[in-house]
């Protein structure tokens, strides 16, 4: 082996590991109510407060934050999979570890405008 594809997916693995963090960081986040201190009584907050932090519970904590988390630790799966399923193939191979990991972790792009 040259040595190119060897350096690759050893980096593809530590990644991995880096990845796999983040998603337990990115699991611990907190941007609804239980995110922070608010005011000892409900009946303090005015109504835009508290919908603002329902907002932010139901869609940002509830559903963006998992899926960020999950997606995040699906790819440090894909990248360590991929590492050791290459780590002892030779230069000539990396066209199919790219095609092995695109395929694996889908398509990343996102419409500019969804409407």
């Amino acid at each position: 082996m040259v040595g190119e594809l060897r350096a690759d997916v050893a980096r593809l693995e530590e990644l991995s590991g880096r990845l796999h963090g983040l998603a337990a960081e990115a699991s611990r986040l907190r941007v609804g109510p239980a995110a922070g201190p608010y005011a000892p009584a409900l009946d303090a907050l005015m109504p835009s407060v508290l919908e603002a932090a329902r907002l932010s519970q139901e869609n940002v904590d509830s559903a963006l934050i998992p899926a960020l988390a999950e997606r995040l630790g699906e790819t440090g799966d894909v990248m360590r999979a991929t590492a050791r399923e290459y780590r002892d193939q030779d230069d000539t191979s990396a066209t199919r570890l790219v095609s092995a990991y695109l395929s694996a972790t889908g398509d990343w792009r996102v419409d500019e405008d969804p409407a």
